[in-house]
């Protein structure tokens, strides 16, 4: 499968790429500044925060699949490079397309993640999930709690939006899960928030699989 990741510079973005393409994925890795990727993966230079969708589905042609793992400002990048990656993977004929956010999007939120920007943070998020819902890709949307770089242990919980306390997750384990959800169309139309857990991988996603479809789909 060729899988185009943008965000591929960044914390998250670099450890999609790195498992995918250890999965045997022809990998294009997007970013806004050219960067060695690694051997065998080939490279792109967009800033979503001035690309037009015509730019963003040239670099798309022949794409099979996209991972949205950027993230920067609200509305520039969350918001509207997201809808832009969007509708330019649906011109370019991707038929899949997995969207990182945040936990925290379309649910209950502590009081200290309310007001001024957190509000138009998980705005943002929610509009770029909200437009991928109504998009005629095959979607899926992870929701992780807070990233951290500590190692994976391959061990997690997935649960639909709202189902688990707050929590927090490796970038390395949201990297394989990304490479996961991708390999499995049953994946297809779920949002899951995603965090640190007990349970491998695979154990956590048949279990989130036999969930309640997405409420919000």
């Amino acid at each position: 499968m060729t899988v185009a990741v943008f965000g591929a510079s960044g914390q998250t973005g670099r450890r999609v790429v790195a498992r995918l393409r250890e999965d045997g994925h022809d990998v294009l890795a997007v970013g806004r500044r050219a960067s060695v990727a690694g051997e065998g993966i080939r490279t792109a230079i967009a800033d979503l925060g001035h690309s037009n969708v015509d730019e963003l589905a040239g670099i798309l042609q022949g794409v099979d699949a996209v991972v949205f793992a950027a993230a920067g400002d609200p509305i520039r990048i969350d918001r509207d490079g997201a809808l832009h990656v969007i509708e330019a993977s649906e011109r370019a004929g991707a038929r899949r397309f997995v969207l990182i956010t945040g936990m925290g999007v379309g649910r209950s939120r502590p009081a200290e993640y309310h007001g001024g920007f957190w509000d138009i943070y998980f705005g943002a998020k929610a509009a770029s999930e909200d437009g991928l819902r109504s998009s005629t890709l095959s979607w899926t949307i992870l929701q992780p709690g807070e990233l951290l770089n500590t190692p994976g242990r391959g061990a997690v919980e997935l649960a639909p939006t709202g189902s688990l306390p707050i929590g927090a997750v490796s970038r390395d384990d949201v990297a394989l899960t990304v490479a996961a959800v991708l390999a499995d169309d049953r994946t297809s139309g779920r949002s899951w928030e995603i965090v640190q857990g007990h349970r491998p991988l695979g154990d956590a996603i048949e279990r989130a699989l036999g969930a309640a479809v997405d409420r919000r789909a």
